[in-house]
């Protein structure tokens, strides 16, 4: 069997990323998908701002962070393996919608984060949340053309979110017991 070299492979991703350069040049910046995610990866921040917890800024942020690297790393996966794409992209050499996974995605589970801090009740706001996700957000922003399902329905994404959130919850819960356990130790 003949497989592409390493360069031949690297030219097709050169090809690939200046075709998708000149079409977004061509076709989609400036339209008004382009401009209201412009604005969805910046405005918001400046309420999250306003909102957060600034004696909890550190570790709620960390949630944030946390979260924004599942949903970017999903998203570079769900692209790759062509379950679903994004026709109108922020930035061309990005192939995800980075409004959804640097800023919407990260700042409403920080909130989340912060305003339910037991685990049963943050485990009920995810389980809202996600069901929000899943069947209202997503299903508008496919209408609105801003995300193509390609191989994906949106109930697969309903277990995604509940587990991300999760997840979250417990590395930030483990790190915030061992620095008190550190810094108990020095206390002594």
């Amino acid at each position: 069997m003949n497989y592409p070299s390493d360069e031949q492979i690297a030219e097709m991703m050169r090809q690939l990323t200046q075709a998708r350069i000149e079409n977004f040049l061509g076709q989609h910046m400036g339209i008004w998908q382009w401009w209201v995610l412009v604005i969805l990866l910046i405005a918001p921040w400046f309420i999250w701002y306003k909102l957060v917890d600034k004696k909890r800024i550190l570790e709620v942020t960390l949630f944030g962070v946390i979260i924004m690297v599942f949903t970017i790393t999903l998203d570079e996966i769900g692209f790759v393996l062509s379950l679903w794409s994004y026709p109108v992209e922020v930035i061309p050499i990005l192939p995800r919608l980075t409004s959804i996974d640097y800023t919407m995605l990260p700042i409403i589970f920080m909130l989340v984060y912060q305003y339910f801090p037991t685990w049963k009740n943050f485990f009920g706001a995810l389980v809202v949340l996600s069901t929000v996700f899943s069947f209202v957000a997503e299903p508008i922003v496919v209408h609105l053309g801003f995300y193509v399902l390609i191989q994906w329905l949106y109930w697969y994404s309903f277990p995604i979110y509940i587990v991300m959130g999760l997840l979250a919850r417990w590395i930030v819960r483990i790190l915030i017991d061992i620095e008190r356990a550190v810094k108990k130790d020095n206390d002594l």
